[in-house]
């Protein structure tokens, strides 16, 4: 039915699409799926924590049997560990070796259920640690994700797609494309995270502001460096409410920049392309949600976070190391499906540098010292593998002199030791073209 109405609508002139889009309520358009989970994840606030194991534990078995008799790369696991699909507790998941990146793309073709015939698409990851892998997925995937996301934003007081929201990411206009367009179905506009900058922050401000719109979505690089602009030319957002944040780590200073130019904090989500953990923040405090109902989340003895997502019909994925380092919260009150057991996500694994020495410094580290220096706006590391070289591409703002040239290069040192640092001042940053990202630290 959802598809029907969907693919009656894209087939009218777009003054009809924009009406249609406005008349016709998103979950009527967004089809059975979106509404199952929209309704469990509703019914599941009532649940207490054993319920919500519980699930856990039933989906994973459903997962693991389905792996067992339709992939046959957990087919074989399975049999050459002797290990029954059939388990009692989900700490047995343990006896399984983990899932990463490499091993999917040595074995792609195994990974894919040899029964599935829907439709499925690709999805693929960014590629920031050398490698970028490629998936699949089916619609019913991306609906699936689309309810938790949605209760993401409810849950610090957005409503996503009943008001417009302006995006400014997943947007890269070509030479003379206008910096932003509209996208009716979802309701929101989409504006170029590449252009924002001294001489665009007033066309930029004027959009936002003409459209009155509550909700601002984008990288938190991007809303750091809008809320610096704001700041630097007295510009004001009185209609955004919600700023919703994902994909990038949000440094604590970036955060109480935001909150001095908008009157409101970020409020971050996380997840991956591959699907498997999901996690969200509320407007009650810092801490992140796991979401219990999204998949099985363990935390190995180094804080990288191992997911076995329940839903992916195509291509599941078991175990899935996904390099993503956090900071437990320790101490928290294990209650009901959304128990605040994350503190702090803290980055990648592979966003290490490397010393003269060989050993590696974690991203985190520099974070920390960056925090302190307000005479810089934004910042990127990167490092040559090969001859450790570092180029240090900085934003300066006019609190900066010649000793915070020193004092930075001095901090670098201190971290990697006799590496050649070159210290590199820009108006604006580079972001990755196709995602949009900015990488601040990575090793090339």
């Amino acid at each position: 039915m959802a598809s029907t109405i969907k693919l009656l609508i894209n087939n009218q002139p777009n003054f009809i699409k924009k009406i249609a889009y406005k008349v016709i309520p998103f979950k009527h358009r967004y089809g059975k799926k979106y509404n199952e989970f929209k309704l469990l994840i509703d019914q599941s606030k009532k649940w207490s924590y054993d319920e919500s194991i519980n699930y856990q534990l039933i989906k994973t078995k459903e997962l693991l049997n389905y792996c067992k008799d339709n992939v046959p790369y957990y087919t074989n696991l399975f049999k050459t560990h002797g290990f029954d699909t059939n388990i009692k507790d989900l700490s047995e998941l343990k006896n399984l070796p983990f899932l990463t990146k490499d091993i999917i793309i040595e074995n792609f073709e195994n990974l894919i259920s040899k029964n599935f015939y829907k439709k499925s698409y690709k999805m693929y990851t960014s590629g920031t640690t050398g490698k970028r892998l490629t998936l699949l997925g089916t619609d019913d995937l991306f609906k699936i994700e689309c309810a938790f996301i949605e209760n993401s934003y409810l849950d610090h007081g957005a409503k996503l797609y009943s008001d417009h929201s302006i995006w400014i990411r997943r947007y890269s206009p070509n030479e003379g494309d206008p910096i932003f367009f509209n996208d009716y179905e979802l309701n929101r506009s989409y504006m170029s995270a590449f252009h924002l900058n001294d001489d665009t922050i007033f066309s930029y401000v004027e959009y936002i502001n003409k459209t009155k719109t509550k909700i601002l979505v984008s990288y938190p690089s991007t809303i750091y460096y809008l809320s610096i602009l704001c700041l630097k030319y007295n510009l004001k957002l009185p209609y955004v409410k919600h700023i919703h944040g994902a994909s990038e780590v949000c440094l604590p200073q970036w955060n109480q920049t935001i909150i001095e130019a908008f009157g409101t904090p970020i409020r971050m989500h996380y997840g991956q392309v591959e699907k498997v953990s999901f996690a969200h923040q509320d407007m009650l405090d810092d801490n992140y949600k796991e979401n219990l109902l999204y998949g099985f989340t363990e935390i190995d003895k180094n804080n990288i976070i191992v997911g076995t997502g329940f839903y992916n019909e195509v291509m599941p994925l078991i175990r899935y190391r996904t390099n993503d380092i956090i900071e437990v919260n320790d101490g928290v009150n294990l209650d009901g499906a959304f128990p605040k057991t994350i503190k702090n996500i803290l980055g990648r694994n592979g966003d290490m540098l490397l010393t003269d020495k060989n050993s590696y410094v974690p991203a985190v580290n520099f974070y920390s010292f960056m925090s302190k220096f307000e005479e810089v706006d934004l910042f990127q590391i990167v490092q040559k593998k090969e001859t450790k070289e570092v180029n240090f591409y900085i934003v300066p703002n006019f609190r900066f002199t010649n000793n915070t040239e020193i004092e930075l290069n001095n901090e670098m040192v201190n971290r990697l030791g006799n590496v050649k640092i070159n210290i590199i001042k820009k108006n604006s940053l580079d972001r990755d073209k196709n995602s949009s990202k900015l990488k601040t630290v990575s090793l090339v």
